[in-house]
């Protein structure tokens, strides 16, 4: 193959993540932060990579996994990256055939890892061990095995008395301060559908709603996440000043009773009926009736939501 042709850009994101075992938002952090690879555009917008530049990547990944750090690979050339790594194979560094930490055991030894880290209320040891779970799980695996997993073991050791409300919110402010690094590296391709994800008025719970962005967001969309409390009329405007083409809500809060339902309702009546309303979280079910009776849809998993986005809404 010639030169020309290694350098034509060609391969989809999706191709890449495939053939390099990395997630496409460890690829654009990289690009990002690193500049590891400089990817074409097609005529949409959307991100094309070079034959060379997805073996770059593949080499980069087989290293990081051998345990060298990003930052101290991303200066070398190609020739010097293949190199280290046939030095790190033959040292036994490296792990072949395990391309992320997503087998079962490895996600709870991370989960163990991270309680650890708030029970000792070491900030900077759990962002670390959520920053390189999300690196290397698939986001849904992050999300639904990792992150919601922990938040819910923080809840049950306050019940228990195991943890203080000082251990819960220093867990909370990594979590979110993560998640946002996650979202601003989902970088959407240029003509991406926008979403608007918030939770509405009376509900303060705000990291299932930013989950939920971030399952958006891995599925291609321009998310909009306006956090949490906000009124009707506020989630409709924003949805109508970006011309979204879907509302998402998280409802977490079960005691807000009719609220609830009359903010759902205003909300249907602000929007045009062409934009669907989404709910969901760990009090979505309580309003089931009123969520079907302004023809919303209520999701289960960040998973449902991932995929109801690919395939309905795009």
């Amino acid at each position: 193959m010639s030169d020309q042709e290694l350098d034509e850009a060609r391969h989809p994101m999706g191709v890449v993540t495939q053939r390099t075992g990395l997630t496409s938002h460890a690829i654009r952090a990289w690009e990002r932060r690193y500049g590891v690879v400089d990817p074409g555009r097609s005529a949409g917008g959307h991100r094309l990579y070079s034959d060379r530049e997805v073996e770059r990547l593949r080499l980069l990944h087989r290293l990081t996994i051998g345990g060298r750090q990003i930052g101290q690979l991303s200066d070398l050339s190609d020739d010097e990256l293949a190199a280290l790594l046939s030095e790190d194979e033959s040292a036994g560094m490296t792990a072949p055939g395990v391309d992320r930490p997503a087998a079962a055991d490895e996600t709870i030894r991370l989960l163990d890892d991270a309680m650890d880290a708030v029970r000792a209320l070491d900030a900077d040891t759990l962002d670390a061990i959520l920053r390189r779970a999300a690196l290397g799980l698939d986001t849904i695996a992050y999300l639904e095995h990792l992150m919601t997993p922990l938040l819910r073991r923080i809840g049950d050791a306050w019940v228990n008395e195991e943890v203080t409300p000082a251990h819960e919110h220093l867990a909370s402010a990594v979590v979110r301060r993560v998640g946002g690094w996650l979202l601003d590296n989902l970088e959407p391709d240029g003509d991406a559908p926008a979403l608007v994800l918030a939770t509405p008025t009376g509900d303060r719970h705000e990291l299932g709603a930013m989950a939920a962005a971030i399952a958006a967001a891995s599925a291609g969309w321009k998310v909009l996440y306006l956090g949490s409390d906000l009124p009707a009329s506020d989630i409709a405007g924003a949805a109508l000043a970006s011309g979204a083409k879907a509302v998402a809500l998280s409802l977490v809060f079960g005691d807000a009773g009719d609220s609830v339902g009359a903010e759902l309702l205003s909300l249907r009546r602000l929007l045009p009926a062409s934009v669907p309303i989404i709910a969901g979280g760990a009090a979505a079910g309580m309003y089931s009736d009123e969520i079907e009776a302004i023809g919303g849809v209520t999701l289960e998993t960040f998973e449902q939501l991932r995929l109801r986005l690919a395939r309905e809404y795009a």
